[in-house]
Order: structure tokens, then C-alpha cells, then sequence
């Protein structure tokens, strides 16, 4: 009973160690995400992003969660599958495509694109 009780908790810790050096080895950062954006304020209430390296659940937690750190930021969706990021906006916010770049690289992932309807 001991060993059985001994495996399943070693077992529970593997696989979390596994899915978050998961999460960091896929994910890739790098100060190109300054080459997407720029200073000048998005017009429009919802604007797309498409970030590189989000394979995992606790990758789109964190994105979401910086993301929504950022002031005007309303809303946050996360399609792990696509790479894509849906952002809304409140309708007096001055949000920057920079300040987007830099909640992405703060959750360790790099922007690709900005994509403004």
C-alpha cells in the first residue's frame, strides 16, 4: 500500500515537471517582438495576435493573464491550435501594439504579428 501510494505520488510529480519544462522548451522569446509593433495607439476595440510557441494550457493561462495586466485590455481568447490571440478593447483605451508586444515577451512567447481589423 505504502509503494503504490509512494509510485502514484511520484508519478503526479513527473508528469507536472514534464508539462512545464514542456511549456518552456517550446516556447521561444526574443526582442524581435519590437519589429510588429509600434507606439501608435490600436483604432480599432479588437485586434488579433499571433504568438509562437503556446503548446500547453498553463502557456495560454499566462499569456491571457499578462495580456489582461495591460490597461484597457478587456478581454483575452487564447487558440492554442492556431497560435492566435483575440484581444478586446475598452472604448477610450490608448492600447499600443508595443504594450501587446511586451506582455507577450513577459509570458515568454514571441509576437508574430498584429493583425488591426
Amino acid at each position: 500500500m505504502v509503494i503504490r501510494s509512494t509510485l502514484v505520488t511520484f508519478a503526479a510529480a513527473a508528469g507536472l515537471a514534464l508539462g512545464i519544462v514542456g511549456c518552456a522548451s517550446t516556447s521561444k522569446s526574443s526582442n524581435s517582438d519590437t519589429a510588429v509593433a509600434d507606439d501608435s495607439a490600436i483604432e480599432s476595440r479588437t485586434t488579433t495576435l499571433v504568438v509562437h510557441g503556446m503548446s500547453c494550457p498553463l502557456c495560454a493561462n499566462n499569456v491571457d493573464k499578462q495580456l489582461l495586466d495591460v490597461p484597457g485590455v478587456t478581454d483575452v481568447t487564447v487558440n492554442m491550435g492556431t497560435g492566435e490571440v483575440a484581444v478586446a478593447l475598452a472604448d477610450n483605451a490608448r492600447v499600443t501594439k508595443r504594450q501587446l508586444a511586451e506582455a507577450i515577451h513577459k509570458s515568454g512567447f514571441t509576437l508574430e504579428k498584429v493583425r488591426v481589423p
